[in-house]
C-alpha cells in the first residue's frame, strides 16, 4: 500500500502505537524512488535510528540524519529553515514534533517555518507527536493521521485512522501490526492468492443431504462427532482429484490423517494452536498456508477454541477468512460446537445431534439422518 501524503502531515498517537515505524516506512519508500530525506531525530541518537529501522526491514542510511538531542528548540528550528532553504529535500520528518511545540513562541516559529519554507519549496513535511502534543500541527496539516494501539483478549490491534488527508478521502481507518524484518503491514500489503475456477463436486458423506461441493461455499457444522464425516468427505473429494487441507484445533493431526487414508483418499492434515497474537499475523499465517499448500478445500474442524481463546476478534478472523475462502473459489467447512454468530457467513448450515442432521440452505430446511455405519454419510 502506498503511503504518498503530501504537504504537512502530522502522525499521533500514545507511546508504542507505532509512529516512528510508520514514519520510518514512509520515509524508506521515499529514498527508494531516488527522493533525497531529512530526519531530525530529537530523542535518540542516529546508530540507534538506523539499527531501529534496519530490523524493520527499512534502509535510512542514504537518509541524513539529525540528532540534536538536548538541543534548544530555537536552535533547532532556525538550522532546519537554514538547510531546508539550501537543499533538495523532499522529505523532512521531525520525531518527536511535542518538544518543539512546548512554547507559544515555538509554536510561531514552526508554523512560520511551514508556510514560509516548506510549502512554497514544495517539500513534504512529517511531523510525529504524542497525542496531547499535536496541536498546533494538527490544524495547519495537510494529513491529519492518529494510530491507536490496543490488546484485545491478548490480542495485539493496531490501526491507523485517516482523520484528515489533502485531496483524498477521509475518516476512515487501516488495521497494521509491526513485523520483525517486515515493518509496518497493511492487510492490503499481504500478497493475495489468484482466484480458482468454478468447481463442483458430488460425495456420498455429504451430497445426499446438501447436494454438490462448489468451490467458493461456506459449510458450517455444527456439533460434536462430525470427524468422522468430515474425513470421508476430506477423502472422496480428494479422490476427485481436490486437493485438501484439514485443519485441526483440538485433535491428534495424525489420528485424522490416518482416518482420511481409511477412507481412501489423502490430505494436508495440519495441527492448529492459536497463540495470542496479532490479527495481522493471523491472517499472514492463513495466507501463507494457502500459497503454500494451494488448496481447492478447507477444513477446519474445531473452530470454538478460536473464540475461546481471541473472545470477539476471533468473529473477525473468521469473517475475512471465509470471505478470502469465497472470492478464491475454496470450498470451506467449519466445524464449531456452538455456531458463535458464524451461521448468517455460510451457504449451508447442518446442525448435528442424536443421529440426525437438520440442514438449512437455499432450499429450505430439511432434516436427514446422519448415518456411522457402515460408513458416516447423511442420508435424506
Amino acid at each position: 500500500m502506498l503511503l504518498d501524503f503530501k504537504g504537512v502531515t502530522a502522525i499521533y498517537g500514545r507511546p508504542g502505537a507505532g509512529k516512528t515505524s510508520l514514519a520510518m516506512r514512509i520515509a524508506h519508500e521515499r529514498i527508494k524512488a531516488g527522493e533525497r530525506v531529512l530526519w531530525i531525530s530529537l530523542y535518540e541518537d542516529k546508530e540507534t535510528l538506523l539499527k531501529n529501522a534496519e530490523s524493520l526491514g527499512y534502509d535510512l542510511s542514504k537518509a541524513e540524519v539529525w540528532d540534536m538531542i538536548f538541543v534548544k528548540t530555537d536552535a533547532i528550528l532556525n538550522q532546519v529553515v537554514s538547510a531546508v532553504s539550501q537543499s533538495d529535500y523532499k522529505l523532512v520528518v521531525v520525531d518527536s514534533i511535542s518538544s518543539v511545540v512546548e512554547g507559544g513562541q515555538s509554536r510561531e516559529y514552526l508554523i512560520n517555518a511551514v508556510y514560509r519554507v516548506f510549502k512554497p519549496a514544495g517539500i513534504d513535511f512529517i511531523g510525529i507527536a504524542e497525542e496531547e502534543a499535536v496541536t498546533p500541527l494538527d490544524y495547519i496539516a495537510d494529513n491529519l493521521i492518529r494510530l491507536e494501539f490496543n490488546l484485545v483478549n491478548g490480542v495485539a490491534e493496531r490501526r491507523m485512522y485517516v482523520v484528515k488527508a489533502r485531496g483524498r478521502r477521509a475518516g476512515y481507518f487501516l488495521e497494521f501490526d509491526i513485523l520483525s524484518g517486515k515493518g509496518v503491514v497493511f492487510l492490503d500489503d499481504l500478497p493475495r492468492p489468484q482466484p480458482k475456477g468454478v468447481w463442483e463436486r458430488r460425495v456420498d458423506a455429504l451430497s445426499g443431504g446438501i447436494g454438490a461441493i462448489r468451490g467458493g461455499n461456506i459449510y458450517l457444522v455444527v456439533g460434536r462427532g462430525a470427524t468422522p464425516l468430515l474425513a470421508r468427505a476430506a477423502a472422496e473429494l480428494s479422490r476427485e482429484g481436490l486437493r485438501v487441507l484439514y485443519r485441526v484445533f483440538s485433535r491428534d493431526a495424525t489420528a485424522v490423517s490416518a482416518m482420511v487414508e481409511k477412507f481412501g483418499g489423502r490430505a494436508v492434515v495440519q495441527r492448529v494452536e492459536p497463540q495470542p497474537h496479532s490479527y495481522i499475523t493471523h491472517i499472514k499465517g492463513f495466507y501463507d498456508n494457502l500459497a503454500e499448500i494451494n488448496p481447492d478445500v478447507v477444513i477446519s474442524e474445531g473452530v470454538d477454541v478460536e473464540f475461546l481463546m481471541y473472545g470477539s476478534k476471533a468473529r473477525d478472523i473468521n469473517l475475512y477468512e471465509l470471505g478470502e475462502l469465497r472470492r478464491l473459489g475454496i470450498a470451506a467447512f467449519i466445524n464449531v460446537d456452538r455456531d458463535w454468530g458464524l451461521r448468517h457467513l455460510s451457504d449451508v448450515v447442518i446442525l448435528l445431534r442424536r443421529g440426525e442432521a437438520v440442514i438449512y440452505s437455499p432450499n429450505g430446511r430439511r432434516t436427514c439422518r446422519y448415518e456411522q455405519d457402515p460408513a458416516p454419510r447423511l442420508m435424506c
